[in-house]
This record gives C-alpha cells, sequence and structure tokens, in this order.
C-alpha cells in the first residue's frame, strides 16, 4: 500500500469550499413554521376531506419542494463562485 492518496482515475483534485449547510437547515425551520402558520388557511380555503388532505399532505410536500428548489439554486451559486 502506499502513502499517497490516489483517486479512482488518477485525477489531481484540490478541495472545494465548505457547502453551507446551515442554509438549507434554516430552509427546513422555515417549512416547519410555513406548515404550521399556513395549515388553518388552507383547511378555511379548501372545505371537506379535500381540504384535510391538502392541508395535511399537499402543503408540506409543496413547500419541501420549494425549499429542496431554493437549496439547489444556493448550491448552483455556490458551486460557480
Amino acid at each position: 500500500m502506499s502513502s499517497e492518496i490516489d483517486t479512482l482515475l488518477l485525477r489531481d483534485e484540490t478541495p472545494g469550499k465548505r457547502y453551507p449547510l446551515f442554509v438549507e437547515r434554516l430552509f427546513l425551520v422555515l417549512v416547519v413554521i410555513g406548515s404550521i402558520v399556513l395549515h388553518p388557511k388552507v383547511i378555511e380555503m379548501v372545505d371537506g376531506v379535500l381540504g384535510t388532505v391538502v392541508a395535511w399532505c399537499g402543503l408540506p410536500l409543496f413547500l419541501l419542494l420549494c425549499s429542496e428548489l431554493l437549496g439547489r439554486i444556493v448550491q448552483t451559486l455556490h458551486s460557480d463562485s
């Protein structure tokens, strides 16, 4: 075994900058807060069983989707700079 670390394709790689994970954690906290705040408003807007399904399933999934998209945008901006 050699003490030299080689990559699989024997490329020279340099370590990059640290990714700001706190931003994604902040987005996740905002999703939880947004779900709690918007839940009653969604139930008022859509009546019946559909309102319950939308409030408990659709809203959190939609907010998580938005959070994921924002995280991807941050990742793209971070890797470009």
